[in-house]
Order: C-alpha cells, then structure tokens, then sequence
C-alpha cells in the first residue's frame, strides 16, 4: 500500500488541484466537501476489531462522500468497496475476491497477522426489523429443487452450511434503516461458527421451508430459508446472536425521488 503523504501536503496539493477546475467540477466538489463537513451521529463498539479509529473514521467519510452524490443509501458494491478501502486506511491488508460470482466470500483482511475471509452484503429493504438481520440471499441454492430423497435434501443442507463455515469466518452486512431525519446505518457481522449447530439438522427439520436453530426454541438464534421456487437459501440471524460493530446517522431525505 503506498505510503500516504503528511496532512498538511496533502491540503497543499488539495488547493492546487482545485485551481484547475472548471465551474461545474467546483460545484460537484464543493457538494461532497459539504457532505464530509455535515454532522453524523456516530457510535462504535468498544475495542471492536473492525471499527478501529482509522477505519471508523475512513468509512464515515466515505458515506458522506456517497451521500454527498446520491439520495440511495449505499449499495452493496459501493458497501464492498468503501469496507475495502477503511481497511486499507486502517493500515490492513486487502485482497478483494476476483469477481461478483466468488463463492461464499468478497474480500480476505489481514490485520495485525490475522488473516479473516469475510461476506459483504448490505440490505436498505423497507421494513427492516432491528430484532432480526435478514439476509434474501446467502448463496445460490440450485440443488434444492433436484433434492427429491428426505435425507438427501438433510445432507445437502448440513454440507452446504459446513463449506460455507470451512471458507468463510464471518458475515458482515451494512443494514440502512430509512428514517425521517435521513439513513441510519448499522454495521453487524455474523459469525460462521454459528452453523455449527446445522450439523445436528435431523432428516425431518429438514423438510421445512423455514428451519430454525435451536429447533426448539422460543426465540431461535437462526433460522435458514430453503426455497424450492426460486432456489435461494435465506438467512435470518437474530441480533442478539451477532455484533453491531458501529451506527451512523446521516441526515437527509427519507425517500429519494
């Protein structure tokens, strides 16, 4: 990663730079400088290990930027990169997965000699429920509609969750709950130890459409959607069985136009 240069050259260069704008480039920047300038009400997870000083601020100033240009909350291309690049200004090492269709897992993080395969998904779904982080698509799930045995389907769902946990460490969603004041993003990462508890799926939990885990709880810790209509598996975690590393709140309008 190159070395970045000291504050002060980087304001004197700032200003040289914008000398050679033309008006309408002026605008543009004067909008986004006026974004990063805004107020945010932010908070972060007390010693976390992703939201560090260097990567909370990175990322606070990268959705400013983002808000500064677009009335959507962040996308999850935008969510990949902008989570990419506060790892890099945090002083982590970064290899982004090669292409959209990587299997399981879209970046690898190495921090302080800790390597961590992680998901990037992000949601600004309406009605989204602060006692349950929801997930439409956790991968693709093709085989459920060739799953015609009871056991089978049972054995290739405790196989899939199993590759899913051996690649990847953890899950981590930008959640964009859509307010009257503006966005609030809330940023929670899911382990994959928690599908541990798939191995011990028994061969009639498994023909639910829904399965969750405990599979006799009140409240269950997970709960997985096998879907033979449009061969998706789903996700649903309740917070409680995750971490919310940092929220950010950032005024604007609630609905674009």
């Amino acid at each position: 990663m190159t070395t970045p240069a000291p504050s002060g050259d980087r304001k004197t260069q700032l200003h040289s730079k914008i000398e050679d704008l033309n008006t309408q480039e002026i605008i543009i920047v004067d909008k986004v400088v006026t974004s990063i300038l805004a107020p945010a009400e932010h908070t972060v997870l007390k010693d976390s290990w992703l939201t560090t000083k260097e990567w909370a601020e990175a990322f606070l100033a990268l959705l400013r930027v983002h808000h500064g240009l677009s009335r959507e909350p962040l996308g999850t291309l935008q969510f990949e990169a902008a989570f990419n690049d506060a790892s890099e200004a945090a002083g982590w090492t970064v290899s982004a997965a090669a292409g959209a269709t990587n299997r399981f897992f879209d970046t690898v993080i190495v921090q302080d000699g800790t390597r961590m395969v992680l998901s990037l998904k992000s949601t600004a779904a309406k009605g989204l429920k602060e006692n349950w982080v929801e997930i439409s698509k956790l991968t693709e799930g093709a085989w459920i509609q060739d799953a015609r045995r009871q056991a089978e389907r049972r054995d290739r769902i405790v196989a899939l969750f199993k590759e899913y946990r051996d690649i990847t460490d953890g899950i981590v969603i930008l959640r964009a709950f859509r307010e009257e004041e503006g966005v609030r993003y809330q940023l929670v990462e899911i382990p994959t130890s928690l599908f541990e508890a798939v191995d011990s799926l028994s061969v009639e939990n498994a023909q639910k459409g829904t399965i969750p885990f405990p599979a006799d709880a009140v409240v269950p810790m997970f709960k997985i959607g096998i879907d033979r209509s449009d061969a998706k598996v789903k996700l649903h975690v309740h917070i409680g069985a995750a971490t919310i590393h940092g929220q950010w709140k950032l005024s604007g309008e609630k609905e674009s136009r």
